[in-house]
């Protein structure tokens, strides 16, 4: 989704502009005005928050992918409603705990992981791509093979690679991982990975798309 963001006081002269190029062009009305912010600072707020949730930004054209698009606009509608920082703090909390099972039936499409963003076509991409990213980050590559489940290995030294049911070599590394997992194991494989190396889960975005 291609959203311009930007600042007129004079809605109706915008929206006559927008269509002389698109008469298909619809104004998207969806933000609470708050009276204690100034235009410009409303502007300037909401690009910023645009900037955390989209996939890609062109001057005041931002690109959005699946719920992103959502979580974005929930999170300017508080904002400029004044919700103090706390409760918009214990709202981000609550979405995130009501999203920790939601990839089921849904295949990944972009990772966003450490600053960097990669276009990833399954999972199991999205597994190896996110992992390879962290250990080229960290001194100690091998000890993710700690990281195991109670009754099979996730990441092998070579050799041992038969261990796993569907091993894939991490990029730059003689280390292998399991990628016969669900779309939410996968993610969890990441997250397991990015705490064993001290890294924050805020530091990773998965924008997916339903599974054909």
């Amino acid at each position: 989704m291609d959203i311009k963001i930007g600042k007129s006081t004079d809605i109706d002269n915008t929206l006559r502009q927008y269509r002389r190029g698109n008469r298909n062009v619809e104004l998207l009305d969806m933000w609470t005005p708050n009276p204690d912010k100034t235009l410009s600072t409303a502007e300037h707020g909401v690009h910023a928050v645009a900037e955390r949730y989209a996939y890609d930004k062109q001057s005041e054209k931002f690109v959005f992918l699946q719920g992103a698009y959502q979580e974005f606009t929930e999170t300017v509608d508080m904002l400029l409603q004044n919700v103090s920082h706390e409760d918009l703090v214990a709202e981000s909390a609550s979405s995130e705990t009501d999203n920790v099972n939601d990839y089921t039936g849904t295949t990944s499409s972009v990772i966003k992981i450490l600053s960097e963003t990669h276009d990833v076509d399954s999972w199991a991409d999205a597994l190896t791509v996110a992992v390879a990213t962290i250990l080229r980050n960290v001194d100690e590559p091998e000890r993710i093979t700690e990281i195991d489940g109670r009754t099979r290995s996730y990441f092998v030294e070579e050799g041992r690679q038969s261990e796993l049911v569907k091993p894939h070599q991490i990029p730059d590394t003689n280390l292998y991982l399991e990628t016969n997992f669900s779309a939410n194991d996968c993610v969890q494989r990441i997250e397991q990975v990015m705490a064993k190396y001290g890294y924050d889960r805020a530091e990773l975005e998965i924008f997916t798309e339903e599974a054909l």
